[in-house]
């Protein structure tokens, strides 16, 4: 499934600029982390993702 699947008729299916979010991230350990945990600083509700650092990719390598 893209992120364009289920756009109204006539809608652009192409983005001219890549999506920009203003997250943040924390390690459990800053030596040997085993998990990081990303969220939003300024969101009003808590809600964050935490992965295994096994399972996490830096953005450079994020196509």
């Amino acid at each position: 499934m893209s992120a364009t699947d289920g756009l109204p008729n006539g809608t652009d299916r192409t983005l001219d600029e890549l999506p920009e979010f203003d997250l943040s991230y924390l390690l459990d350990d800053g030596d040997h982390p085993s998990s990081v945990t990303v969220y939003s600083p300024d969101a009003l509700e808590t809600a964050w993702l935490t992965a295994g650092c096994e399972d996490a990719v830096s953005l450079s390598d994020v196509r």
